[in-house]
């Protein structure tokens, strides 16, 4: 295994065509920069998965990354992953009854994929799902909406040190079928649970539970952040967000966070950082993201209503500000016109650890701007600024406006590297006929910026992907509409960025599945199809439904 300069050196600069990696897994197609599928193979252990795999099996989505602060060549992924649900209809897990049709989620099977790299990015482990790990309580299921980070190892004396790292992984959890202290075993809904890995991803922790506040809230939407900074007074501490969707029919959805001070193994009482109803103003709240500022300050921004607010933690996280407006959003359309998959305009935020004084922080997202003249929808991907610790947000650039017809952004990634630079990822989709969708209709691409002074100039976008998705490649377990998640994720150092995000290019539409979309969005009758034996993979192998997490490496600049 190289070690050193010599293996920075592959990630900064070098064509993927003359690394030494197995055919699919990696390609090449600007100087420098590579994309790489992290969940490979599809099901761990299984090397012919990538095109044996069966829908729902080979579905991936939603994904999260952390790179080692410590050794750079070391990252650890997550994604919703469903390499261990069965394929549709009959089957020895499903049962031979089993609807040619039945394509659903099955109980007590696990979705938190983990994916591990030694070398910076450039490959990947397939590590399987949580539930596999020895440690897992398994009265418990895991249930998506991963978020991962790094963070300083405690040190066995009430402290952190950088002797080691610790990476924590977020996510939602569920009772295993008969396993609840509610009705009968069957009664409860999700909850938020921390994993913790002292290996950089290859062993996890049991385990725990952040709130389970009672059997009707279910709480979703979480995010994670570690205070990351030695000097801070808070050095070490771990906090995660999420919304508490409260009630029967959910109309109650606060923003809650909590915090550990001994690396996970404890948490506090919940805080609620908003007012918990939502009516018709439009005072919802979703999408929480957290920023650690390096002087130990905590921002926890989301979406409320027609704005994006933050509020703000000095002391740890036992204090709240009350919500701060940091600028205006306008949801994108759902769909997006030309696709059939659901959508959202939640932020991503990120401090600059550059600024010892914790004074600045950026947060991006994607605002509807509505039609052009054309008729084509239309969002600008903006970013904010604050350099006095949170409480004024500027809107500083616009580093793409697009439409549907040029590309329509969404689902974007933000990162500050150590030096201050700023690295922005996204997706954008280009339709053929906006006013359709289904195979072939769509294609989704991913891009990059950078700005190295201070979000106030961008690079020219620039392509990560080496091949287009088609959308109609993917799909809800129902078959209903297309499905992407609701996230991508980007992480950034020195040497560069990594974004991650879902992608379809191993994947193939279905007509019959199509028709079915069709005709629920025009309110006919139809009959839903079974993939296994309407749904036919091309000549290349590709599978229905095959949705991937891939990986851009993208170098930084040269100074």
């Amino acid at each position: 295994m190289m070690r050193g300069s010599a293996r920075r050196m592959l990630v900064a600069g070098v064509s993927a065509m003359a690394l030494a990696v197995p055919v699919g897994t990696l390609a090449a197609y600007a100087v420098g920069v590579t994309d790489v599928q992290a969940n490979n193979p599809q099901v761990a252990g299984s090397t012919g998965s990538n095109t044996s795999a069966l829908f729902p099996t080979n579905k991936q989505n939603e994904p999260s990354i952390a790179v080692n602060p410590v050794d750079p060549q070391l990252l650890v992924a997550g994604a919703n992953d469903e390499q261990q649900q069965p394929a549709c209809g009959p089957g020895t897990v499903r049962g031979s009854e089993a609807s040619p049709s039945d394509c659903s989620f099955f109980p007590g099977v696990g979705t938190d994929g983990v994916y591990t790299s030694s070398d910076g990015g450039l490959t990947w482990t397939n590590r399987g799902l949580l539930d596999d790990q020895s440690t897992w309580n398994h009265d418990f299921v895991s249930d998506g909406d991963p978020t991962i980070a790094y963070g300083p190892k405690p040190d066995g004396h009430g402290g952190f040190s950088y002797d080691g790292t610790r990476v924590y992984y977020a996510s939602l959890m569920s009772y295993r079928p008969g396993s609840s202290p509610y009705k009968g075993g069957f009664g409860y809904n999700e909850f938020q649970i921390v994993t913790h890995s002292d290996d950089n991803g290859v062993t996890w922790s049991t385990p725990v539970v952040v709130n389970r506040d009672n059997p009707i809230t279910f709480n979703d939407k979480n995010a994670l952040g570690v205070d990351t900074n030695p000097t801070s007074p808070y050095f070490g501490r771990v906090y995660v967000s999420w919304t508490a969707f409260r009630g029967a029919g959910y109309g109650n959805e606060p923003i809650m966070v909590s915090f550990s001070t001994d690396g996970a193994d404890t948490w506090s009482s919940p805080k609620q950082l908003s007012p918990a109803g939502n009516n018709v103003t439009g005072n919802g709240r979703q999408g929480s993201a957290i920023a650690v500022t390096p002087d130990g300050s905590i921002m926890v921004a989301f979406e409320q209503g027609f704005n994006q607010v933050v509020a703000i933690s000095h002391d740890g996280g036992v204090r709240w500000s009350r919500p701060i407006i940091l600028g205006p959003v306008t949801d994108i359309p759902d769909p997006i016109p030309g696709a059939n998959f659901r959508t959202d305009s939640f932020l991503s935020l990120a401090a600059d650890p550059s600024d010892s004084t914790g004074q600045t922080a950026y947060a991006a997202w994607v605002s509807s701007t509505g039609a052009t003249t054309t008729g084509a929808a239309s969002a600008d991907l903006v970013v904010y600024q604050t350099k006095d610790g949170g409480s004024r947000w500027s809107l500083v650039a616009t580093p793409y406006s697009g439409t549907t017809s040029s590309g329509f952004p969404f689902f974007q990634g933000l990162g500050v590297a150590p030096n201050g630079r700023v690295d922005l990822g996204w997706q954008s989709l280009t339709a053929t006929d906006p006013g359709s969708f289904g195979t072939g209709n769509a294609v989704i691409d991913s891009w990059y910026s950078e700005s190295g002074d201070g979000g106030t100039t961008w690079s020219t976008p620039l392509r990560v992907s080496a091949a287009s998705s088609d959308p109609a490649a993917s799909a809800q377990n129902n078959l209903a509409r297309q499905f992407w998640g609701d996230y991508n994720t980007l992480v950034s150092n020195e040497s560069g960025a990594w974004f991650i995000y879902t992608d379809s290019r191993n994947g193939v539409g279905c007509r019959a599945v199509d028709a079915y979309q069709q005709a629920l969005v025009d309110g006919t009758s139809t009959v839903k199809p079974a993939p296994r034996s309407d749904c036919s993979p091309d000549a290349a192998g590709r599978q229905f439904g095959n949705t991937d997490v891939y990986v851009s490496l993208i170098p930084a600049p040269s100074p």
